[in-house]
């Protein structure tokens, strides 16, 4: 027990300070906890000897992963899913899997071996894939969207082939039938009494224990334990019975809260998993089948997003959106190490099989984190080369643009804030633009009658599109920092007499800060203020009030950069200098309509 405690001392304090300085050199913590495994294991330092323990407490995580994917699973969520993910995450599946196959058999792999192989590499990781993009706040981004349904359909389809693998017994390559269903029986009872008691009870019972929130996340994570317990009594593994006790709560009210709680203790127990998963490897074991290593390793960093390009583009999705989401899937997921660790310990695979497939899940996991990190990045150099995959131009279709318009608020973004600030707008301005890249949003707003247009505002060829240089106001919801700041580096093109005024929204006070310094001349805080807040700025800037005010704002800007201790001081500081920016905003416009006003009364006068 001491020696345990000693190792799992170990596993967190390596993971914490190679974590630290993988935060500090901006690159993804999972490499950290995988470099940290690899540094206190067998391989490296030797520090670690038990290692199979350290992986039933990294179960846990794996087991709270899918109790969570559950959660995601209620019906609602499923049907908003769409058309896209259900066949892209199919289509996926069935391609990596057939050209997978076709790999491991050229490499002269056995049947048996090949078949574990294809079903490895189909699989992409949504802990790390959901993680990035919540980390860079793309969630509400098409492609973010697109991405995390792609995930719960292949998370569906892993949860079936774990489920075939029981009717495997132990030494045999023959499938029992009569086994298989028999669990399968037992799976169908157990699935079946779980939603039964879920609602008649459950309900009932979070009623009554809500208002506390220990009870209610200890109550949970008992209901997702006891529900695994079960699953493995019947044959099942416990990752099953935690996505069906997830499933079984997914319609109550309270799985916000739950997630949110529960997801603590899955990132703690997660970080075992990645540790014990370096301090696991066996490279020796795998020396033999380095060349095949290699080459399957880049079919899933290259072929899967191809893959996924392909279909969205038939799909006539735009080339950026389907370059992001087949990113999220360029690695292979942790169901993969379930499905060959079933296979070895049913005799199907030996160690050299399981240690390759776990190198390339660390491979692809590491390489993918940064692919995802550094989309923007990678998007614009293979631009040009990535046109071949956008099949139909969706945007020279959804767009009701006005030709010609000028002195018009372009908003950009029309999400929930987006539409609030739309329906204002609406009501005291003649020329607008609405630009969004969710294309059912653009449907949407086309049958409305809404001046919209279909885009990305990274995409050179919408931005000359939008006659920006001709707008009064740009107004952007969008929750990419990248995307508001190659926004500004546009507008710097324009002359500054001729520029318009560019609002942008942050989540967080450092960040709008570093945007305002860029070029923004007002930032909204989103953890703050909001859709009311750009509310009352329109009130000003066309209802009323006269100000007088001195440019200070770059001065004050540049004096207080050093004096920020936290957040919140960065967030008090840019609100005094929106404050003083919002003097000389409404200074220019007055200026720029009477500079129009002049231009009209001349053109009037020549004719």
């Amino acid at each position: 027990m001491e020696s345990l405690f000693f190792e799992l001392g170990l596993v967190i304090i390596s993971a914490a300070v190679i974590g630290a300085i993988c935060y500090y050199l901006k690159q993804p913590l999972i490499l950290a906890y995988i470099g940290a495994g690899v540094l206190i294991g067998p391989f490296g330092l030797g520090l670690v000897h038990e290692i199979e323990t350290i992986h039933i407490i990294a179960q846990v995580g794996i087991m709270l992963m899918l109790f969570l994917v559950g959660l995601e699973m209620n019906p609602a969520r499923l049907k908003n899913l769409g058309f896209v993910a259900f066949a892209t995450g199919i289509g996926q599946v069935l391609f990596t899997g057939i050209v997978g196959y076709g790999i491991a058999y050229l490499f002269g792999f056995p049947l048996i071996q090949a078949i574990y192989l294809a079903i490895a590499l189909t699989f992409s990781s949504t802990v790390i894939a959901i993680k990035i993009i919540y980390d860079k706040r793309d969630n509400n981004a098409l492609y973010g969207q697109v991405a995390i349904g792609v995930l719960l359909v292949q998370d569906i389809i892993a949860i079936i082939a774990l489920l075939v693998l029981t009717g495997f017994q132990v030494g045999s390559f023959d499938f029992d039938f009569a086994h298989f269903g028999l669990v399968l029986v037992k799976g169908v009872v157990l699935f079946t009494l779980v939603i039964i008691v879920a609602r008649a009870l459950l309900g009932y019972v979070y009623n009554k224990i809500a208002t506390s929130h220990e009870l209610l996340i200890l109550f949970s994570l008992a209901w997702a334990f006891l529900i695994a317990l079960l699953s493995e009594m019947i044959g099942f593994n416990v990752e099953i019975g935690a996505f069906i006790a997830g499933i079984s709560l997914a319609s109550l009210p309270y799985t916000f809260e739950i997630n949110a709680k529960a997801k603590i203790l899955r990132d703690f127990f997660i970080t075992i998993f990645f540790v014990g998963l370096g301090a696991g490897l066996v490279f020796a074991a795998m020396g033999p089948l380095v060349v095949k290593f290699i080459v399957l390793s880049l079919f899933v960093l290259i072929g899967n997003p191809i893959i996924v390009m392909v279909i969205m583009g038939a799909l006539g999705y735009d080339k950026r959106t389907s370059f992001f989401t087949g990113l999220s899937v360029a690695n292979i997921s942790e169901f993969s190490l379930i499905v060959v660790a079933m296979g070895l310990s049913l005799g199907h695979l030996d160690q050299g099989v399981v240690s390759m497939v776990t190198v390339i899940a660390l491979l692809t996991m590491t390489m993918s984190s940064y692919m995802m990190t550094y989309n923007n990045w990678i998007y614009n150099r293979l631009r040009r080369i990535l046109t071949i995959f956008e099949f139909r131009k969706a945007k020279t279709k959804l767009s009701s643009k006005k030709v010609g318009m000028s002195n018009h608020i372009i908003l950009l973004g029309c999400g929930q804030m987006g539409h609030t600030i739309l329906e204002q707008i609406k009501g005291f301005k003649e020329d607008y633009l609405v630009v969004d890249h969710d294309n059912s949003v653009i449907k949407d707003l086309i049958k409305k009658g809404i001046t919209c247009i279909f885009g990305d505002i990274e995409d050179a060829e919408l931005v000359n599109e939008l006659d920006l240089e001709d707008a009064e106001i740009i107004i952007s919801t969008l929750p990419s920092p990248e995307d508001n700041l190659f926004l500004i580096k546009h507008l710097e093109k324009i002359p500054h007499n001729k520029r318009p005024i560019i609002i942008v929204t942050s989540d967080s006070g450092r960040e709008g800060l570093e945007l305002f310094n860029r070029g923004a001349d007002y930032v909204i805080l989103k953890p703050y203020l909001g859709a009311e807040h750009i509310h009352d700025i329109n009130r000003q800037l066309y209802g009323l009030e006269e100000e007088t005010g001195l440019s200070l704002v770059q001065d004050v800007a540049e004096e207080s950069k050093s004096k920020f201790k936290s957040d919140h001081d960065y967030a008090k500081v840019l609100h005094n200098l929106n404050k003083l920016r919002l003097r000389e905003i409404k200074q220019k416009i007055a200026k720029r309509h009477i500079v129009l006003e002049a231009k009209n009364n001349t053109e009037g006068a020549i004719q």
